[in-house]
């Protein structure tokens, strides 16, 4: 990257920063589809509480808190006619909404499910701690720890999630990984190249920023890593093939057959769990490895995914 280049990124992170701060300290939360007051969050928050105290008065309870625990590793083919022949077989580890201090030893256990895994790239789409609140230093150690079991090629990247803070972005870079801000970063394999970018979150904290990176973005095969997946239609109107997401928990609490209770999306809500198509391009919606309010899952299951390209299909063996 030139010196110009870089100065130009610097500003924009620079410009990026002073904004989330402001937002994050507002008591609004900002979607491209509407602005609302974190009371009525508050008042979701509290009503969770008391359905927890409830929950806790049944056998449910630990059940559901067991389920929680038990995190599998989906392998998953993606199939593209399109992809660059020099990334057939190309794999990607996804993880998202870590929660990383929602269950106790988070780390040990995603590093034991991870163990002897050798991967392309590993990509993080946000949410790695419960609150949302300034603290977080209590999920870095978590975290280098994960960050250490990770056998990769061409890095770890990350994008932000509704429940971080702009004031992650300098421990996770020092930690090794790439945090990708309304940004896209190439990736190339002999004469052939894929494109990655990562767009800060849209359910809290959206601006035109993620618009333009969308915009801005060259042809070819391209990625984009969003916390949610509101963001599909202006990621497929602007030549994205692949779209890796989370956010919703598969709904974390779901009726039998997998009906969620609650999907927190009010754009793309059909697209709260796995693989879905829309117009040309592919998306995956993780259900998390972490949880979030009650301990507990219900006809969910915790996930890390792992992610093969192809060119045509073929078999791969699913829920390790």
């Amino acid at each position: 990257m030139d010196k110009s280049r870089i100065k130009i990124k610097n500003q924009n992170r620079l410009i990026w920063a002073k904004t989330r701060s402001l937002m994050e300290s507002d008591d609004y939360k900002y979607s491209k589809y509407g602005v609302k007051t974190r009371i009525r969050w508050s008042l979701f928050g509290f009503f969770i509480r008391v359905f927890e105290v409830l929950l806790k008065l049944t056998p449910f309870f630990k059940q559901g808190f067991e389920n929680a625990k038990n995190i599998v590793l989906n392998r998953v083919d993606l199939c593209f006619d399109d992809l660059p022949e020099d990334f057939e077989g190309y794999t990607i580890l996804h993880m998202t909404d870590l929660h990383l201090d929602s269950l106790p030893e988070m780390d040990k256990k995603i590093c034991e499910k991870i163990k002897g895994l050798e991967v392309d790239l590993c990509i993080l789409t946000g949410d790695y701690r419960k609150g949302t609140g300034r603290g977080f230093k209590h999920i870095l150690g978590p975290l280098n720890h994960i960050v250490a079991g990770i056998r990769h090629r061409d890095g770890i990247m990350a994008v932000l999630g509704n429940h971080d803070t702009c004031a992650m972005a300098e421990p996770f870079e020092m930690a090794g990984i790439t945090l990708l801000v309304n940004e896209t970063i190439d990736i190339e394999r002999g004469n052939s190249r894929i494109s990655v970018t990562g767009l800060d979150d849209p359910y809290y904290y959206y601006t035109n920023q993620s618009l333009r990176a969308l915009e801005e973005s060259m042809e070819g095969f391209k990625i984009v890593l969003v916390h949610d997946p509101s963001m599909f239609d202006l990621a497929a109107d602007n030549g994205y093939r692949l779209y890796l997401t989370g956010h919703t928990h598969g709904g974390q609490i779901c009726l039998p057959g997998g009906i969620p209770v609650v999907r927190h999306l009010r754009h793309g809500r059909k697209y709260y769990r796995g693989v879905w198509k829309y117009a040309k391009m592919t998306g995956y919606t993780g259900q998390g490895v972490g949880v979030v309010g009650i301990p507990v899952r219900f006809n969910t299951q915790s996930e890390i995914t792992l992610f093969r390209l192809c060119r045509k299909k073929s078999s791969y063996n699913n829920g390790s």
